[in-house]
């Protein structure tokens, strides 16, 4: 796993479906993510999933007002397993949006605490 592709709040970037389909250039895929993405609350078009990953020039829609990224790069970590508060709040409440409650992705960041 590249430590460089995980997010503040430990997603892997390559197992990401808008990450893929930024990588592929496919719009087709990019629109479908965006798509499956949408709420009532939020919608995305295909423009809004174009995702290099959050350390990368462009980021997911999403990304720019998420809180747990936000504070990350606050504080100056690329992840959120750096951190001492580690895990906060924030990152709890990030994880429960997940469909698994964060399980796989908090492992990740457990990995990099572990080196």
């Amino acid at each position: 796993m590249d430590k460089n592709l995980i997010t503040p709040c430990g997603i892997y970037c390559r197992e990401c479906p808008a990450y893929g389909a930024t990588r592929a250039g496919d719009p087709s895929k990019l629109a479908e993510v965006a798509a499956q993405w949408s709420t009532d609350e939020m919608k995305f078009g295909a423009d809004n999933v174009v995702c290099d990953g959050c350390h990368g020039p462009r980021t997911y829609k999403w990304c720019m007002e998420c809180p747990t990224r936000a504070c990350s790069l606050e504080k100056g970590y690329r992840t959120c397993a750096e951190c001492g508060d580690y895990p906060c709040d924030k990152l709890n409440e990030a994880w429960k949006m997940r469909g698994d409650e964060g399980v796989k992705v908090k492992a990740n960041l457990d990995i990099l605490r572990a080196r």
